[in-house]
């Protein structure tokens, strides 16, 4: 395991959002688009999880983002960030929901 300085982690900008919408993106296997809801902004982020988790187990819930990636496009459509997720050897995916009274937006490190 390659070990890095703490300043490293301190780059990333992670925060609890909100996801308002979700939807499988046509012809694609995988790929979710969720518009999520960081307080001060709305943020399209595509995640690579529909062969284990539908849209509708993504609504209304709360995840922990990482928002300073530089964007991506993905079947045509840009992301603007990363949901963070739990990866078991075997490849099953884990969603790491947010406590109710954490408010949108709050800073994660």
């Amino acid at each position: 395991m390659e070990l890095y300085d703490v300043n490293e982690f301190w780059k990333f900008d992670m925060r609890v959002g909100l996801v308002k919408r979700a939807e499988r993106i046509k012809r694609t296997r995988k790929l979710i688009k969720l518009e999520v809801d960081f307080g001060n902004e709305e943020r399209t982020i595509i995640t690579g999880i529909a062969d284990q988790y539908s849209p509708e187990e993504l609504e209304g819930r709360k995840f922990v983002f990482v928002l300073n990636l530089k964007p991506k496009k993905l079947s045509g459509v840009e992301s603007r960030g990363m949901l963070l997720l739990a990866e078991s050897e075997d490849g099953r995916v884990y969603l790491l929901p947010i406590p109710e009274g954490v408010p949108v937006g709050t800073r994660v490190w």
